[in-house]
Protein backbone atom coordinates (compact mmCIF):
# COMPACT_ATOMS: atom_id res chain seq x y z
CA UNK A 1 0.00 0.00 0.00
CA UNK A 2 3.00 2.36 1.10
CA UNK A 3 4.44 1.93 -2.75
CA UNK A 4 1.25 2.79 -4.02
CA UNK A 5 0.94 6.05 -2.35
CA UNK A 6 4.55 6.65 -2.88
CA UNK A 7 3.97 6.34 -6.56
CA UNK A 8 0.66 8.39 -6.71
CA UNK A 9 2.80 11.05 -5.05
CA UNK A 10 5.36 10.95 -7.72
CA UNK A 11 3.09 11.02 -10.50
CA UNK A 12 1.19 14.09 -8.97
CA UNK A 13 4.08 16.08 -8.56
CA UNK A 14 5.59 15.60 -12.18
CA UNK A 15 2.12 16.37 -13.13
CA UNK A 16 2.59 19.49 -11.20
CA UNK A 17 5.59 20.34 -12.38
CA UNK A 18 4.79 19.57 -16.45
CA UNK A 19 1.88 21.59 -15.76
CA UNK A 20 3.83 24.78 -14.17
CA UNK A 21 5.50 24.63 -17.16
CA UNK A 22 3.11 24.38 -19.73
CA UNK A 23 1.43 27.57 -18.08
CA UNK A 24 5.12 29.69 -17.80
CA UNK A 25 5.97 28.88 -21.13
CA UNK A 26 2.58 29.48 -22.50
CA UNK A 27 2.57 32.65 -20.85
CA UNK A 28 5.86 33.80 -22.19
CA UNK A 29 5.94 32.13 -25.66
CA UNK A 30 4.93 35.17 -27.90
CA UNK A 31 8.69 37.28 -26.70
CA UNK A 32 10.26 33.85 -26.29
CA UNK A 33 14.15 33.98 -27.84
CA UNK A 34 13.35 37.90 -28.77
CA UNK A 35 16.10 40.48 -27.23
CA UNK A 36 14.96 43.64 -26.16
CA UNK A 37 16.45 45.23 -29.11
CA UNK A 38 14.65 43.45 -31.41
CA UNK A 39 11.23 43.54 -28.96
CA UNK A 40 12.09 47.30 -29.74
CA UNK A 41 12.38 47.39 -33.32
CA UNK A 42 9.15 45.16 -33.37
CA UNK A 43 6.88 48.00 -31.79
CA UNK A 44 8.49 50.69 -33.84
CA UNK A 45 8.11 49.17 -36.97
CA UNK A 46 4.70 47.84 -36.11
CA UNK A 47 2.97 50.98 -35.18
CA UNK A 48 4.86 52.86 -38.12
CA UNK A 49 3.53 49.82 -40.21
CA UNK A 50 -0.07 50.90 -39.01
CA UNK A 51 0.05 54.18 -39.51
CA UNK A 52 1.19 53.88 -42.91
CA UNK A 53 -2.41 52.09 -43.56
CA UNK A 54 -4.30 55.69 -42.87
CA UNK A 55 -1.99 58.31 -44.34
CA UNK A 56 1.13 60.85 -43.83
CA UNK A 57 1.82 63.51 -41.15
CA UNK A 58 2.50 60.87 -38.26
CA UNK A 59 4.33 62.20 -35.20
CA UNK A 60 6.05 60.37 -32.08
CA UNK A 61 3.99 61.29 -28.89
CA UNK A 62 5.79 58.63 -27.03
CA UNK A 63 8.76 56.38 -26.83
CA UNK A 64 9.89 53.76 -27.67
CA UNK A 65 9.78 53.69 -23.45
CA UNK A 66 10.84 50.93 -21.64
CA UNK A 67 8.59 49.00 -19.55
CA UNK A 68 8.23 46.04 -17.29
CA UNK A 69 5.93 43.10 -17.78
CA UNK A 70 5.58 39.64 -16.46
CA UNK A 71 6.58 36.56 -18.31
CA UNK A 72 5.23 34.32 -15.82
CA UNK A 73 4.74 33.77 -12.11
CA UNK A 74 7.68 35.61 -10.26
CA UNK A 75 9.84 36.38 -13.38
CA UNK A 76 9.78 39.98 -14.58
CA UNK A 77 10.75 41.02 -18.27
CA UNK A 78 11.03 43.88 -20.40
CA UNK A 79 9.10 45.57 -23.53
CA UNK A 80 8.90 48.92 -25.00
CA UNK A 81 6.33 51.05 -25.61
CA UNK A 82 5.21 53.28 -28.55
CA UNK A 83 3.18 55.56 -29.40
CA UNK A 84 2.65 57.97 -32.71
CA UNK A 85 -0.09 61.11 -33.07
CA UNK A 86 -1.39 63.27 -36.10
CA UNK A 87 -4.47 65.05 -37.28
CA UNK A 88 -7.57 63.41 -37.77
CA UNK A 89 -8.93 62.40 -41.03
CA UNK A 90 -11.99 63.44 -42.53
CA UNK A 91 -13.89 60.07 -42.71
CA UNK A 92 -12.83 57.89 -39.00
CA UNK A 93 -14.98 55.02 -39.75
CA UNK A 94 -13.04 53.87 -42.74
CA UNK A 95 -9.68 54.36 -41.56
CA UNK A 96 -10.55 52.17 -38.09
CA UNK A 97 -11.73 49.29 -41.03
CA UNK A 98 -8.21 49.82 -42.56
CA UNK A 99 -6.63 49.32 -39.07
CA UNK A 100 -8.22 46.65 -37.84
CA UNK A 101 -7.48 44.71 -41.45
CA UNK A 102 -4.04 45.59 -41.38
CA UNK A 103 -3.88 43.99 -37.83
CA UNK A 104 -5.72 41.11 -38.42
CA UNK A 105 -3.14 40.39 -41.44
CA UNK A 106 -0.35 40.33 -39.05
CA UNK A 107 -2.37 37.82 -36.85
CA UNK A 108 -3.28 40.38 -34.23
CA UNK A 109 -6.77 39.72 -32.91
CA UNK A 110 -9.11 42.97 -32.82
CA UNK A 111 -12.17 44.79 -31.34
CA UNK A 112 -13.87 47.82 -32.37
CA UNK A 113 -14.88 50.02 -29.66
CA UNK A 114 -16.88 53.57 -29.53
CA UNK A 115 -17.51 56.11 -27.18
CA UNK A 116 -20.72 57.57 -26.35
CA UNK A 117 -21.97 61.03 -26.94
CA UNK A 118 -22.68 63.39 -30.00
CA UNK A 119 -19.05 63.00 -31.30
CA UNK A 120 -18.31 59.48 -30.56
CA UNK A 121 -14.44 58.48 -30.24
CA UNK A 122 -13.75 55.09 -33.25
CA UNK A 123 -11.07 53.01 -32.38
CA UNK A 124 -9.78 49.51 -32.60
CA UNK A 125 -7.80 47.64 -29.94
CA UNK A 126 -5.52 44.45 -30.41
CA UNK A 127 -4.09 41.85 -28.69
CA UNK A 128 -1.67 39.46 -29.99
CA UNK A 129 0.56 38.73 -33.37
CA UNK A 130 3.55 40.72 -33.22
CA UNK A 131 2.64 42.71 -29.90
CA UNK A 132 0.98 42.33 -26.69
CA UNK A 133 -1.46 45.00 -27.14
CA UNK A 134 -2.02 47.46 -29.69
CA UNK A 135 -4.42 50.71 -29.99
CA UNK A 136 -6.03 53.19 -32.76
CA UNK A 137 -7.91 55.96 -31.41
CA UNK A 138 -10.06 57.67 -34.03
CA UNK A 139 -10.96 61.07 -32.27
CA UNK A 140 -12.04 64.06 -33.98
CA UNK A 141 -9.49 66.10 -32.62
CA UNK A 142 -6.74 64.14 -33.48
CA UNK A 143 -5.58 60.50 -33.78
CA UNK A 144 -3.43 57.94 -31.97
CA UNK A 145 -1.86 54.67 -32.84
CA UNK A 146 -0.11 53.07 -29.94
CA UNK A 147 1.52 49.51 -28.72
CA UNK A 148 3.36 47.70 -26.62
CA UNK A 149 5.97 44.76 -27.32
CA UNK A 150 5.96 41.65 -26.69
CA UNK A 151 7.26 40.67 -22.82
CA UNK A 152 10.74 39.40 -23.45
CA UNK A 153 13.84 38.21 -20.75
CA UNK A 154 15.47 41.37 -19.79
CA UNK A 155 16.68 43.27 -16.45
CA UNK A 156 14.46 46.41 -16.17
CA UNK A 157 16.29 47.84 -13.63
CA UNK A 158 19.58 47.25 -15.16
CA UNK A 159 18.62 48.54 -18.83
CA UNK A 160 16.52 51.76 -17.09
CA UNK A 161 19.81 52.66 -15.34
CA UNK A 162 22.09 52.08 -18.59
CA UNK A 163 19.93 54.39 -20.25
CA UNK A 164 20.52 56.79 -18.13
CA UNK A 165 24.29 56.71 -18.32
Amino acid sequence: MKANRRNAVIVLRATGAALFVVVVLTGCSAGLGKSPEQAKQSIVTFVEGATGVVGHDWEVRDGPRLGKCGLGPGVGGVQYVYAMVRSASADPKADVVAVERHWKGLGVTTERYQTGGEDPILGVRGRGGPVSSSDFRADPRGYTIDGSSQCVAGDFDRMSRDSQE
